[in-house]
């Protein structure tokens, strides 16, 4: 048996150690100056995630969508026979100016949310004519907050933009039979009381 000479085990064995150093690197725990390359940081400061209001989460528009689409379908069992006539979503930020016609004979109901980080409520202003009304929207309630419209002239459903936090504000607007109407006939008008 020969023995081969020692030069030739050197790359062998710096192959192994450099191999064994990167398992134990790997092994440590990640921290804030050290992550691994899944765990990439945010490249802006609009990227990084702002908690929820209330629940310890970070606030994510996709999972916003999903909360406040679950709140517009909170009265879909609700027994009214509800036509869509129109729906939409606006960034906070933007705030909503959206006039809706009201044409035909059935009643129209606004169901309207707010799914934001740092705002609890936001301000709708119905407007149709010289009648105005103002409601305060409180932001990630489980249920949508209702207004009927009683057909007629469009009316204009206004919410301010914030520029203080993030959010979105979803909206559907559906036709409702006259006596599926639920509480005030008339909420630009309003009802007193």
């Amino acid at each position: 048996m020969r023995l081969r000479p020692l030069y030739h085990f050197v790359p062998l064995g710096a192959a192994t150690a450099l191999l064994l150093s990167g398992c134990a690197d790997a092994a440590r725990p990640e921290t804030a100056d050290r992550r691994t390359p899944s765990a990439k940081p945010s490249k802006t400061p609009e990227e990084r995630k702002t908690p929820a209001p209330d629940s310890g989460k970070p606030w994510e528009p996709d999972d916003a969508m999903q909360r406040a689409e679950r709140a517009l379908d909170a009265y879909d069992e609700d027994g009214s026979a509800a036509q869509r006539a129109d729906s939409g979503s606006a960034h906070l930020g933007d705030g909503v100016r959206r006039t809706f016609r009201a044409a035909g004979k059935r009643w129209y109901r606004l169901d309207l949310t707010c799914d934001t980080s740092g705002v609890r409520e936001v301000t709708l202003t119905l407007t149709r004519g010289s009648a105005e009304q103002a409601y305060g929207i409180g932001c990630g309630d489980p249920e949508a907050d209702q207004f009927n419209i009683p057909p007629g002239a469009p009316f204009t459903a206004r919410v301010d933009a914030v520029r203080t936090g993030t959010g979105l504000v979803l909206w559907r607007l559906n036709t409702v039979a006259r006596e599926d109407v639920d509480g005030c006939d008339d909420d630009i008008k309003g009802c007193g009381g």
